[in-house]
């Protein structure tokens, strides 16, 4: 349950540049935008950014997606958080009693930039294009379970295959289904959809307030 000093920013998951739409329109179908720091998750979003900004993830080799989670807190909020952490530099403070716990720390060394003029000017893009208006600077972290575990969705096992179906129904194959065809499209562009329709509804009202 480590505790991260990290330096980066806050990368919103709402928003057209936020973390569910990002993930959304690039079909990351794996990748769970409510908790980036499932390794999975973190990797297939390094993997794609190596694709989509290659110029600014190629100087930010230590780029890393930190969660904020206390598995304590039962509240709704606990759940997700409004924000994830994009890092590009990462001390994790380890657990008491631990090999390394009793490690000293230099703390004159988070009141300064960690980063060389050329990795600096990379995080700004990146902040700029995914997250404009948050800070970039040291941030500490809690995250009581880094790699937290997600059952199995009941509803979507409840679409698997039903074992009494019949392989020669004319029903079924007039309709041109198959039983080996992904609904995730389908679910995914419901989604985007919905999200879509949410940030205007948001950006509608905040216009409406200015």
């Amino acid at each position: 349950m480590p505790v991260y000093m990290l330096y980066g920013f806050r990368w919103p998951r709402a928003g057209f540049t936020g973390i569910r739409v990002y993930i959304v329109l690039h079909n990351l179908e794996d990748a769970t935008a409510e908790y980036v720091q499932r390794p999975i998750t973190n990797k297939l979003l390094l993997d794609s950014f190596k694709k989509t900004e290659p110029d600014i993830v190629s100087n930010l080799p230590e780029l890393r997606f930190i969660e904020q989670y206390d598995p304590e807190d039962e509240s709704d909020e606990a759940v997700s958080k409004p924000y994830a952490y994009a890092a590009a530099k990462v001390i994790s403070i380890p657990e008491a009693g631990s090999p390394n716990a009793g490690s000293a720390w230099n703390t004159e060394i988070f009141q300064e930039n960690p980063l060389d003029p050329t990795s600096a000017e990379a995080l700004t893009k990146f902040r700029d294009k995914y997250a404009a208006g948050e800070r970039i600077g040291w941030w500490i972290v809690y995250n009581g379970d880094p790699e937290r575990y997600f059952p199995p969705d009941e509803d979507e096992d409840e679409m698997m295959v039903d074992d009494d179906y019949d392989d020669d129904d004319d029903e079924y194959d007039r309709d041109g289904s198959s039983s080996g065809a992904p609904s995730t499209p389908t679910v995914s562009l419901h989604v985007w959809l919905l999200i879509i329709w949410h940030e205007f509804v948001l950006i509608d009202a905040a216009l409406r307030i200015v």
